[in-house]
């Protein structure tokens, strides 16, 4: 076997896999061998935005990463918004604010 930095290498000496049937044939056998429960390979992209939202990644990257629109993405993701940083968001308003007011003091 060549070595190669992919979990899942392509066939036929390709750059990356062109077709889902490659990434098929070789996903359940490795679930099996992992010992995890069959699952479809879909679920990865599901597992990646929810991983990158929990780490505070930009959802207009993560939107870009997917294909989605900003709207599309928070509202199949938003329950995995990382809620412990919901009063850091709250410092970020108050920042806001004061620098808005300090460009524009009031006559």
């Amino acid at each position: 076997m060549t070595e190669t930095p992919y979990l899942f290498p392509p066939s036929k000496n390709a750059e990356y896999v062109k077709q889902t049937s490659d990434l098929h044939k070789q996903w359940v056998p490795v679930l099996n061998d992992l010992g995890i429960r069959r699952r479809p390979p879909y679920n990865c992209r599901h597992t990646y935005a929810t991983i990158c939202l929990m780490s505070g990644l930009n959802p207009a990257f993560i939107a870009q990463q997917l294909g989605h629109s900003v709207q599309m993405l928070l509202s199949t993701y938003a329950r995995w918004l990382n809620s412990s940083s919901d009063w850091s968001e709250l410092e970020k308003l108050k920042i806001g604010i004061k620098s808005v007011s300090a460009e524009n003091p009031a006559s």
